[in-house]
C-alpha cells in the first residue's frame, strides 16, 4: 500500500490526483536555497492504482541536467532511461518538476514556453500534462500543481 500525503484537485475538470509521500519527499529535498540554481525531474502515474490516479513517482535531479538561478534543461538522454524504466513498472509519464527561488512558486512565461514544448513532445501519449513547480517555503503553498488544458494552464486546488 502506498502512503498518501495529499491530493491536488481540478474541479473545472472533474480530476483529482493522490500524491504519495515518496513523490512528496523527491520534492521536499530539493527545494531552491540561497543562490542555488533550478533543478527538477519527471513525474509518473501509476495508472492502476486501485484508489485512484496516483503520483507515485518523482526523479530526482540529474548531475548530467543544466540549470541556472530561472532556467533548467533536463539531460534528454537520461529522460528516455527514466520513462524506460517506469514504463517497465507499468508506471506513466505525465510531466515534470522543477524549482523556483520564489517563497510561493507562480508558474512563468518561460514556463508556459517550456511545458508548452514538453506537451507537443508528447502530444500522442500526453494530452494534458502536468506541471509541479516547488518553491522555498516549507507550507503547503511551497509546491503547486498545473494542468495544461485547452491551451492554458489550470492551477490545482491542494487537498490535505
Amino acid at each position: 500500500m502506498t502512503d498518501i500525503a495529499w491530493r491536488w484537485k481540478w474541479p473545472e475538470v472533474g480530476v483529482e490526483l493522490l500524491v504519495s509521500q515518496e513523490v512528496v519527499d523527491v520534492l521536499d529535498s530539493h527545494r531552491q536555497r540561497g543562490s542555488g540554481v533550478e533543478r527538477g525531474g519527471q513525474l509518473f502515474v501509476n495508472p492502476l492504482n486501485c484508489t485512484g490516479l496516483l503520483l507515485a513517482r518523482a526523479t530526482p535531479p540529474h548531475r548530467d541536467d543544466r540549470g541556472g538561478r530561472s532556467w533548467l534543461e533536463l539531460d534528454s538522454r537520461r529522460c528516455r532511461q527514466e520513462i524506460e524504466s517506469a514504463n517497465a513498472k507499468g508506471l506513466r509519464l505525465v510531466g515534470y518538476w522543477h524549482t523556483h527561488p520564489q517563497i510561493a512558486p507562480v508558474i512563468s512565461p518561460a514556463d508556459v514556453r517550456s511545458f508548452s514544448r514538453f506537451s507537443a513532445r508528447y502530444m500522442r501519449d500526453l494530452p494534458h500534462p502536468l506541471a509541479i513547480i516547488v518553491g522555498t517555503s516549507d507550507k503547503s503553498e511551497g509546491i503547486k500543481a498545473w494542468s495544461f488544458r485547452g491551451g492554458r494552464y489550470i492551477e490545482a486546488i491542494r487537498i490535505s
